[in-house]
């Protein structure tokens, strides 16, 4: 939401509601991942992951043409970044480990990579010297090429911290990757439709948005500076060495999300039981899986139909991953609907490793949706997934319960991993005008009430929350048109590279949120130093965030 500068002076916003109210242990933090945030691409013997090949080999399966090699350019920012996460007062910092900067061939018996292991250990030991907890994401959708292409990635089963997150939203994986196709490694190349039906010029303002500009850089977005630059370039971006789905050329939309959901679960289980086994009785540490969680309400809430088929579209979303980690198996809806030859089992001996396997729940929420029963699906829903489900939606944002009585008593302990709302990357606003940003301060502010309200009325075991994201990033197959970050990047997209750069990061709004009684504490407009000098990068006082989690 932008506002001008006459609109900024003017605006003022209040609430009472800071981090005294939550319980003295209740974590607050901020996340990240590595591929959207760390860049660094080609720096410190890094491999090529899934979504290098994926952007490199065909930019138009991205919104703007843009990729990660810079994204925000964390991996040579950290220490800096970090200080500034502390001096907001936040107590932890969320963030995913690049399995290819680790080992590059994908493997342990390929090698590993000592630059990967220096910096993962110094992002951490800056952490804790900030007095701040790592919260580490094992998996992010980033995996190594070369296991795509060697095993067809998750469709093979072959395939100091305290806080250990084996997979980030396992469901984003399956029904991004296999159902809808915008993510790797079977994402559709829309390269050659966006240059046939964009226009030959765009205003002078929107160049910077442009898809024809943008277009115009495809074949220069990576360009070679250095050899190790070059190779990384040649392991990526060569068809014949890695194609983008792997040795296995066949979709399966019937089957293959079943299959990569069930053996990521698998993969989980596996996580689990070796840290269990190998490490937890030194390092006393803690793992979780982080699912995202669409609170799914009756579209009519009187019909039974419309009840029913919100109830199995969430058993589709958060049950799918959920349920197995708890019970050992898929929920009971799935079971009846998906065609038994379809759904990827879990014999009796995986059932029992997937039991319990978490010692806490990540939750990644952002809005809820309205579901309505589908009884005949039309032809133009496609087959397995998405017709299974039988279900008809409706988005909008309806206030809704995130974790329904079914769980709430079974999951140990929870943890909101990401919450936050995205807005259009708009060009044409200074970075004053775009930092004036009340859409986000009142999405955040109602959605910590609500989870203030779960806490001391409904008692939910929920120990901290994540605010996503820290700065804006690269956003999948949206790239940099959407924003999410509470900090911008004052520079913008560079158009050459369509990664961001930047010399400062500034932020949306200005706050004081520390563990003291500040109440009513109101938005200050952002000082002409912040936007035009100064300092490097201006600290953010934590903004109210929330969390929608309603009774």
């Amino acid at each position: 939401m932008s506002m001008n500068a006459t609109e900024i002076g003017k605006s003022e916003s209040t609430w009472n509601i800071n981090c005294s109210h939550f319980p003295p242990d209740f974590i607050f933090g901020v996340g990240t991942s590595a591929y959207q945030h760390e860049g660094g691409a080609v720096k410190g013997g890094r491999g090529p992951s899934i979504w290098d090949v994926f952007t490199l080999n065909a930019p138009g399966r991205i919104d703007d043409g843009s990729n990660g090699n810079v994204a925000a350019d964390m991996y040579t920012k950290y220490k800096d970044d970090i200080k500034m996460m502390r001096s907001m007062g936040f107590d932890a910092y969320r963030f995913s480990i690049s399995w290819s900067r680790i080992l590059p061939g994908g493997r342990l018996s390929l090698g590993v990579n000592k630059e990967g292991i220096d910096y993962y250990n110094d992002l951490i030991n800056t952490i804790i010297a900030n007095d701040m907890k790592p919260f580490i994401t094992l998996f992010h959708f980033d995996l190594p090429q070369s296991l795509q292409q060697e095993y067809d990635g998750f469709l093979s089963r072959d395939v100091v911290v305290k806080y250990w997150i084996t997979l980030n939203e396992p469901w984003s994986y399956a029904h991004n990757g296999y159902v809808t196709r915008k993510f790797p490694p079977l994402g559709r190349d829309l390269t050659g439709a966006l240059r046939s039906a964009a226009p030959t010029s765009s205003p002078p303002a929107l160049t910077q948005n442009s898809k024809p500009k943008m277009m115009n850089y495809i074949p220069y977005r990576a360009r070679p500076h250095d050899e190790q630059h070059n190779q990384f370039l040649k392991a990526a971006a060569a068809p014949n060495q890695f194609s983008s789905s792997g040795s296995r050329q066949r979709w399966d939309p019937a089957k293959d999300a079943y299959t990569v959901a069930r053996n990521l679960l698998l993969a989980h289980a596996e996580a689990y039981h070796a840290y269990r086994n190998k490490f937890e009785e030194h390092q006393k540490g803690y793992i979780g899986i982080a699912l995202n969680a669409l609170w799914c309400e009756p579209y009519k809430k009187d019909d039974a139909d419309d009840i029913e088929a919100s109830k199995r579209a969430m058993d589709f979303g958060l049950g799918w991953f959920l349920e197995p980690v708890l019970t050992g198996q898929y929920p009971k809806r799935m079971r009846d609907f998906v065609p038994s030859e379809n759904l990827a089992p879990i014999s009796e001996r995986e059932a029992e490793m997937l039991k319990g396997s978490i010692d806490f729940l990540g939750l990644n929420y952002y809005t809820a949706i309205y579901a309505a029963n589908n009884p005949n699906p039309g032809a133009d829903v496609q087959e397995g997934y998405s017709r299974d489900q039988h279900v008809k939606f409706s988005y909008t944002d309806p206030l809704g319960t995130l974790i329904g009585p079914q769980y709430k008593d079974k999951v140990p302990v929870m943890y909101i991993t990401e919450n936050g709302v995205d807005e259009e990357n708009d060009y044409r606003l200074t970075a004053k005008d775009a930092c004036a940003d009340s859409m986000r301060e009142d999405y955040l502010k109602r959605h910590l009430q609500k989870l203030l309200d779960a806490i001391n009325n409904d008692k939910v075991n929920v120990k901290g929350y994540f605010a996503w994201s820290w700065c804006d990033n690269f956003e999948w197959s949206e790239g940099y048109t959407e924003r999410l970050g509470l900090y911008e990047n004052a520079e913008g997209v560079g158009v050459a590279t369509h990664a961001l750069q930047y010399t400062e990061r500034q932020p949306y709004w200005q706050l004081e949120w520390k563990r003291l009684p500040l109440v009513g504490v109101a938005l200050q407009e952002i000082s002409g130093s912040a936007v035009g000098g100064g300092a490097p990068r201006f600290p953010l006082s934590c903004p109210s965030w929330t969390f929608i989690w309603s009774s």
